[in-house]
């Protein structure tokens, strides 16, 4: 490691960093709020502290921390679990606990996850049958660097910091190496410093965010119509380099500004040439129009348009009358009367419509061919009707009566062009808005508006001028009207003239700079305060640039490429050949360094965008998770503990032997816990331990009435003979008799049955452990004859005859009894008799084979 160039770069560091790195080399604590105020006092100027050179030789050697877990125990509110007694791991480096499924192991598994802060732990659920609130806690014991520490852990707390070193294998953590970006757990320790500096860095980073967020704008909001003013600009552009003395320049409000500031409001407050002029063209427009409504009027109802309207009217008459008498000659023998009434023609213009849409299309009207029928009663027509309708189309068609048609168009067409009625409203209306409101010019109107209406109301009754009213007075009216008119256009040209030199604009201009002015002076103290404010913020912002992590995570990146990728690829090679897994053609490749975070990721060799749980079985996978985790772990320089949760499952012979081979080496200079259910697994570690001089400390938790997870002796099927057969005899044989000698025969069967099962299971094992010496064994697929199979010559008949004949007599309690004939159970004398011949043989058999 270019151990020079990097303390020349860490004195390139800012000031406030290089004290945070003299205080963690010093073991100090940091006090982060106090860090934050050294950033601060640095961004200002303000920090005096000297340069700090980096020791030499400082990050040779790294964190030695020795630790051990004891036990757990004391535990409430989580998952089913209720023991009586801790969990005690015991003092061997090798552990295995034993259970059943739903014994509890999971449940202490989980609890280790979440007390030493594994990836990912899952959640920590209570008893979901408990429907009583209880707190999560349970009290943890473990040993730091040779001090035994006895911890209270809630759940709520989180992790245990002294734990966090511990490593935990499961399912999950398995799927975290193998499937995503993994970064090494490890890190050397000048690796460990800068995560330190880069962890304080962003630590103080968020304290001096919430100092930034305290410090909110208190600036007043400048009214929008002053955004466009030299004031207003101003005002926007205030920053913390603003000098004082343009602050005063631009507040400053004098009496002359006042003064000037009210006549300006006084000449505003007229109206404009340019909208007077506007105004008065508007009212003579309105004006205008009512003007040319009277003149309308006027004509359409003088002496000259009334004789034509009375002409009309005439013309209908005598039209009408003429097709009347034509058609009282053409119908003088229809049998109904009103024949070419108008309601009559009504009827035969419908008629027509319905033969020409409906019933003959394309066939004029009136259809009286040879099938033809009344398109009214739909009967055949006979030659009298088709003579009939052909005179009454004749009639219709006729001169006459398209004469009576246009007369009654033209009347109606000239009753339609009179003029339309004019209330008093409206009329109220159309003066106001022409800007004419004396009373008697209002009156004077509606009186000859009332004229208009009386003698309109008559013309549509009368034949002749001599019977209808006067027509009103109006010719003075409107001389006053066009004359108010002519009025308006005249002032109207005059504003016009004089809107061509009005200066309003820039008045309008100059008055709002001087309110903009005026409430600049209003808010001076606010103005000065918030330049104030802008100073410290630009001191936090630099503050803030000055704890960028940026340089520390590039460093740290450039080193963990010299310090890990290399050695962690090795250590993950290497681990794939102990645990017999090199022909799986997989690799660990370093994908980016972030934050100074070195990430990798198991892949396939060779093979295109196919993930790992594509292609593996699962015991592959499986496999090559146990070796990324084992080359992340391994790699720690302290002695801290590895934990297991079931490591072999879906894993083949061969893998599970590896695996426990490999348990058991980590075990040499550590402590290694094992939790699993499988009687392979804990014959395979008892086994491989017992070759290693590192035999396992046996832990076996079950299910009680209280809850899961409780502690207690091994069962008798695993217990090593020696040791088996003395728990029968000191134990089990001794809690039978006083049974039968104080509760009895009927109590006592039961117990003694009990005893034949577990002696005869325990023969097995002699047989196999023994007799056989170890060379074929349950659980396990080798067959092992390197320095035993000599001791199979040792067997004699008797030794023959002596298990058969214990085999047989035992055997026979496992199977129902004859009703006639039932096997009385063996007395605890019996018993004894019989362990201990099977002991006193063990004994000779052993000896035999020492000499």
């Amino acid at each position: 490691m270019p151990e020079q160039a990097l303390r020349e770069w860490f004195q390139e560091r800012p000031k406030w960093l290089q004290a945070v790195a003299r205080k963690i080399i010093d073991g100090k604590s940091v006090d982060l709020d106090e860090i934050a105020d050294f950033t601060l006092k640095e961004a200002m100027g303000k920090f005096g502290g000297a340069n700090f050179l980096l020791p030499l030789g400082l990050f040779g050697v790294g964190d030695k921390t020795t630790l051990r877990l004891g036990s757990i125990g004391a535990i409430e509110g989580i998952n089913a679990l209720a023991p009586k007694s801790p969990l005690d791991f015991g003092k061997h480096n090798l552990a295995v606990i034993y259970g059943l499924n739903g014994s509890g192991k999971s449940g202490y598994v989980r609890i280790l996850k979440h007390a030493c802060g594994a990836r990912q732990p899952g959640e920590l659920h209570p008893n979901v049958f408990d429907h009583q609130l209880t707190e999560q806690k349970s009290l943890i014991t473990y040993d730091k660097d040779g001090e035994s520490i006895s911890y209270d852990w809630v759940v709520a707390d989180g992790p245990i910091a002294d734990l966090c070193g511990v490593d935990i294998f499961d399912t999950q953590c398995g799927r975290i190496y193998a499937s995503g970006e993994n970064e090494v757990s490890y890190e050397p320790p000048v690796l460990s410093f800068l995560s330190d500096l880069i962890a304080v860095s962003e630590d103080v980073g968020n304290r001096l965010d919430i100092r930034i967020a305290k410090l909110p704008s208190t600036k007043p909001k400048l009214p929008g119509n002053f955004s466009t003013t030299d004031s207003g600009r101003w005002f926007n552009s205030i920053t913390a380099k603003t000098p004082d003395e343009t602050i005063t320049q631009h507040c400053e409000w004098t009496d002359g500004n006042e003064t000037e500031l009210g006549d300006l409001q006084k000449r505003l407050a007229e109206k404009s040439p340019k909208d007077q002029a506007r105004t008065l063209r508007t009212q003579k427009k309105h004006l205008d129009s009512l003007i040319d409504t009277l003149e309308a009027s006027n004509k359409a109802l003088s002496d000259e348009n009334c004789n034509i309207f009375f002409g009309l009217k005439k013309a209908l008459d005598t039209t009408k009358a003429a097709a009347t008498a034509a058609a009282e000659q053409v119908f003088q023998n229809a049998p109904l009367e009103g024949i070419g009434t108008d309601v009559w023609k009504q009827l035969w213009e419908k008629a027509r419509q319905f033969s020409e849409q409906e019933a003959y299309k394309e066939i004029q009207f009136p259809n009286v061919g040879e099938d033809a029928r009344c398109v009214l009663c739909q009967q055949p027509l006979g030659d009298e009707a088709k003579e009939c309708l052909h005179s009454f189309e004749d009639f219709v068609r006729g001169a006459l009566e398209a004469e009576a048609k246009e007369a009654e168009t033209a009347l109606q067409k000239a009753i339609g062009d009179l003029p339309a009625e004019q209330t008093d409203e409206k009329l109220r209306e159309k003066l106001s808005a022409g800007g004419w409101n004396e009373d008697e010019i209002t009156d004077s109107l509606i009186v000859i508006f009332e004229a208009f209406k009386a003698r309109q109301s008559e013309l549509l009754e009368a034949y002749s001028i001599d019977e209808l009213s006067e027509l009103p007075e109006s010719v003075q009216w409107l001389e006053a009207a066009r004359a108010k008119s002519a009025g308006y256009e005249k002032s109207a040209l005059q504003y016009d003239e004089d809107a061509k030199g009005d200066n309003r604009e820039q008045l309008e201009a100059r008055s709002l700079e001087l309110q903009a002015n005026k409430w600049l002076n209003q808010q001076q103290k606010s103005i000065q305060a918030e330049k104030k404010r802008l100073i410290q913020l630009d001191f936090l912002e630099e503050a803030k640039r000055l704890t960028n992590t940026k340089a520390l995570s590039r460093k740290k990146g450039e080193l963990a490429e010299l310090l890990i990728t290399e050695a962690f690829v090795q250590r993950f090679n290497d681990e794939l050949k102990r645990l017999r897994a090199g022909n799986i053609n997989v690799e660990l490749a370093k994908t980016k360094t972030t934050k100074g975070r070195v990430l990798h990721k198991l892949r396939l060799c060779g093979t295109r965008g196919c993930g790992l749980e594509d292609v593996l079985s699962e015991g592959e996978f499986r496999i090559i998770a146990i070796a990324a985790f084992l080359a992340d772990v391994a790699g720690k320089a302290g002695v801290t503990p590895f934990v297991f949760d079931d490591p072999i499952s879906s894993l083949d012979q061969d893998y599970e032997e590896a695996v426990v081979q490999r348990l058991v080496d980590l075990a040499n200079d550590r402590q290694v816990i094992v939790f699993t259910h499988r009687l392979s697994l804990l014959s395979l570690i008892q086994d491989y331990g017992k070759k290693a001089d590192n035999e396992p400390h046996l832990i076996c938790v079950r299910q009680e009435s209280w809850g899961v997870g409780e502690p207690g002796d091994t069962p008798l099927s695993v217990k090593k003979p020696e040791k088996a057969l003395n728990y029968l005899l000191d134990h089990r044989l001794t809690f039978a008799s006083n049974v039968l000698k104080k509760m009895g025969k009927e109590n006592y069967e039961w117990i003694a049955k009990a005893m034949c099962s577990e002696f005869r299971i325990l023969l097995e094992r002699l047989i196999e452990s023994d007799l056989m010496a170890d060379v074929v064994q349950r659980y396990r697929r080798a067959v092992k004859t390197v320095g035993k199979l000599h001791r199979l010559s040792l067997i004699t008949d008797n030794d023959c005859k002596l298990f058969d004949e214990m085999m047989t007599k035992y055997s026979k309690f496992e199977h129902s009894q004859p009703v006639e004939a039932p096997v009385q159970m063996p007395q605890p004398e019996e018993f004894k008799r019989d362990f201990e011949t099977i002991k006193q043989w063990r004994a000779e058999f052993v000896k035999r084979g020492a000499q």
